[in-house]
């Protein structure tokens, strides 16, 4: 295998050398099958829209497709408008970054998902107006409810109310931010099952568990790993969630109800170090051997 393949990553992480010093898995990946990677981040990516189409001063049609470790799905679409091949593309990176989106599109499809309630737009100084909408969430969803903002990540702006005031102190707490209220998986508390998925393949699965009382799972949150084998409807349940979405390759969070496996989140973009550490699995060679 031979190629020249373009990937992008967030300004947030540092510069090239800290992007590759994290990922060096993806270094010896690509000389095994030898490929030649060009990393840049998503501010070092100039482009412009003229009229009906996008311009840069770059040349990006020497590359076979760009490995888009970035949330930015605007700088995806332009590139997609110039003609290059994003994996994963801007609509998939779009819909999961915005997760009142994710669900919507999941249902459509009838991915199981946590029961939700996506919060109105609402006046920061007016919160008394949704009383009735507060009241209405709490008879469907019940208590303790869980509340997210729609861009959260990494178990960031991610809380439990257990009671109708602390429903509005979380929205008070947050009043610019949109909100969704889900119902609370009283039985998977503080763990959930990451599956990765590549080409509507699961090739690895892991067990995260939350540190003390905490509810959520995050690993940046002080939560612990394990290596998992995922039942059928875990795998049926993944795929099918990364295929809706359009994801090229995608970790789905599941949890574990008494009903049977939900969807939690599923990310356009991840970690593929976790994998390796806790599975054993190369995920970076998965990759660059699957997605053409």
């Amino acid at each position: 295998m031979r190629g020249k393949i373009l990937v992008v990553y967030n300004d947030e992480i540092g510069d090239e050398f800290s992007f590759i010093e994290k990922n060096k898995m993806l270094i010896d990946a690509a000389k095994k099958f030898n490929i030649a990677l060009a990393f840049r981040s998503n501010t070092q990516l100039y482009t412009y829209i003229d009229n009906d189409e996008v311009k840069s001063h770059d040349s990006y049609g020497t590359y076979d497709y760009c490995l888009f470790f970035n949330k930015d799905a605007h700088l995806a679409k332009n590139l997609e408008m110039m003609g290059v091949k994003v994996v994963n593309p801007s609509r998939a990176l779009d819909i999961c970054e915005n997760k009142a989106n994710m669900y919507q599109e999941l249902a459509k499809t009838n991915v199981n998902i946590p029961k939700t309630v996506i919060l109105p737009s609402i006046n920061p100084n007016n919160q008394k107006s949704i009383s009735d909408f507060i009241d209405n969430a709490i008879s469907d969803l019940g208590l303790p409810l869980v509340i997210k903002d729609f861009y959260g990540a990494s178990g960031e702006n991610v809380f439990l109310a257990r009671s109708k005031d602390d429903i509005y102190k979380i929205i008070s707490e947050h009043s610019y931010s949109r909100l969704l209220f889900q119902e609370y998986i009283t039985e998977s508390s503080g763990n959930d099952i990451r599956i990765f998925v590549i080409k509507n393949k699961v090739v690895a699965s892991l067990r995260r568990q939350g540190s003390g009382s905490d509810f959520r799972s995050n690993v940046g949150l002080g939560g612990t790993m394990s290596s998992y084998i995922p039942t059928y409807n875990d795998e049926q349940l993944a795929v099918n969630a990364a295929k809706t979405l359009g994801c090229d390759f995608a970790v789905v969070d599941i949890l574990r109800s008494i009903n049977g496996p939900v969807v939690c989140e599923v990310n356009a973009t991840a970690n593929i170090n976790h994998f390796y550490d806790v599975c054993k699995v190369n995920i970076a060679e998965l990759l660059f051997k699957n997605i053409k």
